[in-house]
C-alpha cells in the first residue's frame, strides 16, 4: 500500500499549503511548480486507481453504467484533469512536456534510398503553414540520415530515432501539437515521395495505456487486451514512482532555513532595497540574480524600484 505523506509531515495533505501560505520565502518558483506537478500527477492515479476498484465490487447494472461512464469521462480528460502531469501512458512526465509517440511508415524509405533527393516538409495550412527541408545523400549512414531528419524535422517538435530492435522508425511530438499532425506533408524529388505535389502523411500513434484502459471500460477487445488487475498494478507502480520523488519534495523541504522572524525579514528587505537602489536603473544583471529565486519580469522589478 502506497502511504499518503512521509514521516516529516504525517497527518498533513501534501504538500503542505499551511507552509506555502506562511512561509513563502522557503518556496521558490520552481520548487511550487515540482510541488504542484507532483500532487496532481498523485491525485489523478490515485483517482483512477479508485475508479476501477469500485468498478470491481457488485454493482446494480443502473449503477454500474454510471459508474463506467464517470471512468469513461476521466480517463477521456486526462490531460486537463491531470493538468499535463500524466501522459499517455498514465505514467508521470512532471519535468516535461506529455509525448506522443507515433510511426509513419512512409517516411522509413529516406533510411534507405540510394538516391539524392530534397524532402520538403509542410505542417500547417494556409499562411500558417510550416516548411522544412533536408537533403537525402547516397552516402550518408543510417546515423547521420536521423541526424539530419531531426534537424528538419525539430524546428516543427518533432523528433524520431530508430529501433534497432523491432527495426522500425519511431517520432515523438508534444501532445499539444498532436492534433497539429492531421496536416503534416512531404514533398520529395521523385524517388521517395512525388516531386509534383505534398503527400499528406498519415502518422500512427503507438497503443497507449490510456488507449487500453478506453477498450476495457466501454468493453471493446483490443489488440493487446488489459484486466483491471493489469490496470491497478500498473497505477500502483506509477503512484510508488511519486512517492519517491515526493520524498526528495520533503528531504528539499527540510533542508529550507527556519522561519524568519519579523525584524530578520525587515533586515532582508531593507538589504535588498539597498541592493536595488545601487543598481541606478540597469536593473537586467539584478533581475537575472532574482530569477534565480522568482521568475520576475523585468518590468516588475523597474516599477518597484522607481515606485520608493
Amino acid at each position: 500500500m502506497i502511504e499518503r505523506l512521509s514521516p516529516s509531515h504525517r497527518g498533513l495533505r501534501f504538500p503542505d499549503e499551511l507552509l506555502i501560505s506562511r512561509d513563502p520565502q522557503r518556496f521558490n518558483t520552481f520548487l511550487n511548480q515540482q510541488i504542484t506537478a507532483v500532487q496532481r500527477a498523485s491525485d489523478y492515479l490515485g483517482e483512477t486507481e479508485l475508479a476501477l476498484r469500485q468498478l470491481a465490487r457488485p454493482l446494480e447494472s443502473e449503477k454500474r453504467y454510471r459508474q463506467l461512464q464517470r471512468a469513461r469521462q476521466w480517463v477521456a480528460r486526462r490531460a486537463l484533469l491531470s493538468g499535463g502531469t500524466i501522459d499517455r501512458n498514465f505514467q508521470p512526465c512532471l519535468d516535461r512536456p506529455a509525448r506522443v509517440i507515433f510511426q509513419c511508415p512512409p517516411l522509413q524509405a529516406l533510411l534507405f534510398t540510394e538516391q539524392r533527393e530534397v524532402i520538403t516538409f509542410a505542417l500547417g495550412e494556409g499562411t500558417f503553414r510550416h516548411w522544412s527541408s533536408l537533403v537525402i545523400e547516397p552516402e550518408m549512414p543510417l546515423t547521420q540520415r536521423i541526424f539530419t531528419l531531426n534537424r528538419a524535422l525539430g524546428q516543427s517538435h518533432i523528433w524520431c530515432h530508430y529501433e534497432l530492435a523491432e527495426q522500425r522508425l519511431l517520432f515523438t511530438v508534444p501532445e499539444d501539437r498532436w492534433a497539429s499532425l492531421s496536416h503534416w506533408a512531404v514533398r520529395g524529388g521523385g524517388v521517395c515521395f512525388p516531386a509534383d505535389s505534398l503527400t499528406l502523411l498519415q502518422p500512427q500513434p503507438l497503443l497507449s495505456f490510456e488507449q487500453q484502459l478506453q477498450d476495457l471500460l466501454t468493453g471493446n477487445p483490443g489488440s493487446l487486451p488489459l484486466t483491471a488487475e493489469q490496470a491497478v498494478r500498473h497505477l500502483q507502480s506509477e503512484r510508488q514512482k511519486l512517492h519517491v520523488s515526493r520524498q526528495q519534495v520533503d528531504s528539499q523541504l527540510a533542508q529550507r532555513p527556519a522561519l524568519l522572524d519579523a525584524l530578520k525579514a525587515q533586515s532582508l528587505a531593507e538589504h535588498l532595497r539597498v541592493q536595488l537602489a545601487g543598481y541606478r536603473g540597469d536593473y537586467r544583471g539584478l533581475n537575472q540574480a532574482l530569477a534565480c529565486q522568482a521568475n520576475l519580469p523585468l518590468a516588475l522589478v523597474c516599477q518597484l524600484v522607481d515606485s520608493r
